[in-house]
């Protein structure tokens, strides 16, 4: 049986009904009459699950399907995972796409429909006992620490479930209700969406909670390749901006974070060491050595010439022990815009906090510097909002004036289109930042630099996210710019700093 379609029929209306969510309720609409629906016999199941027992991929607390004869269609496939099932494919016994797992277990599947049968399926089960029959609204990009993101609508409610490993997705339920809480004794709306319910299925779990509208990123910006910030971007960012620095104020301790160092010098050595970050460049630059592009002195436009990056780096072991803060706050870790909703009344939403790098755990997970946690905000707006649109549009090409390859001793990227140096709206961007940090010092500006360059590096590993040689030069080009940023910073000391 082939699969030519994937069905988006969209369900349901607007009523009032109880409100306990992710329970789940046998689904009364599957009739077991229906020629598309079929129990399996206990010789069936027993069977894959003695073929799937030495699967790692396979986890027997959650859902699954497993593709019997059946074209396993990839689309199907990873639509499928975004709802949170696992996916299998076996042989040896009467085809049909079998259900492993959840309201549906052991039900085999043989119409042509089925794809609809297991996505209503799930929607049902992450509504629980509510009375009103769940629609579905649309898919969201997962992210790092997801496997989908599914929003529905219920009982007049847009919802949002969120489908990742079950320690992670409890541990962000967790640090979610926290702040919304800490906030709410302060008289303030919450900053992570209102958490409805958490659903543990095996090694996964689901998270439910309230949808807000994204951020419109194109309207932050006055042209349409996203270098120049407009002119009442300050304006749209306010709410957010107001939102953590209170946030940061009600949780501002006197004790170093744990996790500064790594940030702010560490990291500048792990992650080019990290075989993902080697990977991603061999792919996009071929026989060139890495060791050749962070030797070289970098070149940009207007005769800036910037030391290399290793010689940057020299410097950060130099002088990070002395910029540490003593002092630091609840953070998110990602102030990025694509992680900055708005609730239909205008309020500050915040998703998907980030509290560990690189697999490095800590003893004070989500506490940090919250001079970090604006740097990630401000690489997003200069430059990275810039490159990602190009590759957006498939318009990395356009980043610089000629072709560009790394050469031995010298990155000649003078040819860069996008701004050297912050445009007005950035510096007034910066300076709001700064003064809503809840406890500032003397090295607080030559640390947003740091950070924003530390961001920028992070992005040399995606090779999915950068995509072409052009985006990544660029992208590395600003984590020089914003390094020697840092050092100008800190050795105009008082006269710049806060």
């Amino acid at each position: 049986m082939a699969i030519d379609r994937v069905p988006r029929r969209v369900y349901g209306g607007a009523s009032s009904g109880p409100t306990t969510w992710g329970k789940g309720l046998v689904h009364e609409w599957v009739v077991m009459g229906d020629p598309g629906v079929r129990s399996a016999s206990a010789d069936e199941l027993g069977g894959l699950y003695a073929a799937l027992a030495g699967d790692p991929a396979f986890d027997a607390g959650s859902p699954a399907v497993v593709f019997v004869g059946v074209l396993a269609d990839a689309l199907v496939c990873k639509r499928l995972q975004h709802f949170g099932f696992g996916v299998h494919e076996r042989d040896g016994q009467a085809p049909g796409v079998y259900v492993l797992g959840g309201s549906l277990h052991g039900m085999c599947l043989t119409g042509s429909d089925f794809v609809e049968v297991l996505e209503r399926a799930r929607l049902r089960d992450f509504a629980g006992d509510v009375v009103e029959e769940p629609g579905f609204t649309t898919l969201h990009k997962p992210g790092s620490d997801s496997r989908g993101v599914v929003q529905f609508h219920l009982d007049g409610l847009e919802v949002v479930a969120k489908i990742g490993e079950a320690e992670a997705i409890a541990g962000e339920v967790r640090f979610a209700r926290e702040v919304n809480d800490l906030l709410a004794r302060e008289g303030r709306r919450a900053l992570f969406p209102v958490v409805h319910g958490l659903r543990v299925e095996g090694g996964q779990a689901v998270s439910l909670m309230e949808a807000g509208e994204p951020m419109p990123i194109a309207l932050l910006f006055a042209d349409d390749r996203r270098t120049t910030l407009a002119d009442d971007a300050l304006g749209r960012l306010g709410a957010h901006l107001d939102q953590v620095s209170a946030w940061y104020r009600l949780t501002a301790a006197d004790r170093r974070p744990t996790v500064a160092d790594y940030l702010y010098r560490e990291r500048y050595h792990a992650l080019p060491a990290e075989p993902v970050f080697v990977s991603t460049f061999r792919s996009l630059f071929g026989e060139v050595e890495l060791d050749e592009v962070l030797d070289a002195r970098v070149l940009l436009p207007g005769g800036v010439d910037l030391p290399s990056y290793r010689e940057s780096v020299r410097w950060l072991d130099e002088v990070v022990p002395g910029l540490l803060p003593d002092h630091g706050s609840a953070v998110h870790g990602d102030i990025y815009a694509a992680n900055m909703l708005l609730r239909a009344d205008g309020s500050a939403v915040l998703i998907d906090p980030r509290t560990v790098w690189e697999g490095r755990d800590r003893p004070d997970v989500g506490y940090g510097d919250p001079v970090f946690d604006f740097s990630t905000l401000l690489h997003g707006v200069f430059p990275m909002a810039a490159i990602l649109r190009a590759v957006e549009t498939d318009a990395t090409g356009e980043l610089f004036g000629e072709p560009v390859r790394p050469a031995a001793g010298v990155l000649d990227l003078s040819s860069s289109r996008l701004p050297v140096g912050f445009p007005d709206a950035v510096e007034k961007l910066e300076a709001v930042m700064l003064q809503g940090l809840p406890r500032p010092d003397g090295h607080a500006r030559t640390r947003l630099l740091i950070g924003a360059a530390t961001s920028l590096l992070g992005w040399l590993k995606y090779e999915r996210s950068l995509r072409t040689p052009e985006a990544w030069l660029a992208t590395f080009g600003y984590v020089a710019w914003y390094l020697d940023q840092a050092r100008k910073s800190f050795d105009d000391n008082g006269r710049r700093e806060l």
